[in-house]
């Protein structure tokens, strides 16, 4: 939670912190183990100031919601961006994410490496792919 000049700050604006706590939703993500580590190899960057950018994977659910009824535990995907998931840069889903249309991949997955008959190195059969967009969202150090 931020401190009490923050609250201050968003008070003089008319707002309560707590209630714009409610309101931002909280992605679960960097958490996880390679997440975790990607988060601390920047920070130590951040903390030598060496220049840097980081690159990450931008995913319409984090790792999960956990949820109590009947007195037992259960899990739905978190929809983190349940107010407009799908797109880049909708305001609605991210504020703060800007879109980025001249950045453009596809991301592959799947088929079945196999050594080349003549020559060295491996050959890739059966490669599934999807289109991953651009999008960015500012990192303040």
């Amino acid at each position: 939670r931020a401190g009490a000049g923050y609250a201050a700050a968003v008070a003089q604006m008319g707002f309560d912190l707590e209630e714009l706590y409610d309101e931002e939703r909280d992605p679960a993500l960097g958490s996880g183990g390679l997440g975790r580590l990607a988060s601390c190899f920047l920070d130590a960057l951040a903390t030598l100031d060496y220049p840097a950018v980081g690159y990450g994977v931008r995913y319409a659910y984090g790792q999960f919601e956990q949820l109590i009824r009947a007195g037992q535990q259960t899990e739905r995907a978190d929809c983190w961006l349940r107010d407009g998931a799908e797109g880049a840069g909708n305001a609605a889903a991210n504020p703060w994410e800007v879109r980025r249309d001249d950045v453009a991949f596809t991301v592959r997955f799947g088929g079945v490496t196999r050594r080349r008959s003549e020559g060295d190195g491996m050959d890739v059969d059966g490669v599934g792919g999807v289109g991953a967009a651009g999008a960015a969202a500012p990192a303040v150090t």
